[in-house]
């Protein structure tokens, strides 16, 4: 499992790439979460990042889409998906 975080406009972005066990392809998840939250209050969402058919042939360019994906999200660029609640 590979796993990044960055944070980003207030925002903590966290990638995990899980590989589908003996095929060489990987299922990325994607949550985002505020930072300035006490953790015990803390809420993250979880969303799925954009792929062909729901896997990745790479665990980094996984974790590149989703960060990417993430980044996206927060600034209001992708429609229905949002992280205003949080």
């Amino acid at each position: 499992m590979a796993v990044r975080q960055v944070e980003y406009r207030g925002m903590m972005i966290k990638a995990a790439a899980f590989e589908v066990m003996g095929t060489g392809r990987f299922v990325v998840t994607l949550s985002i979460a505020r930072t300035r939250t006490r953790s015990k209050d803390r809420k993250d969402k979880v969303f799925e990042p954009p792929s062909k058919d729901g896997f990745f042939d790479d665990q980094y360019e996984g974790l590149d889409v989703a960060i990417a994906f993430g980044r996206e999200i927060i600034d209001g660029s992708v429609p229905n998906m949002t992280v205003d609640d949080l």
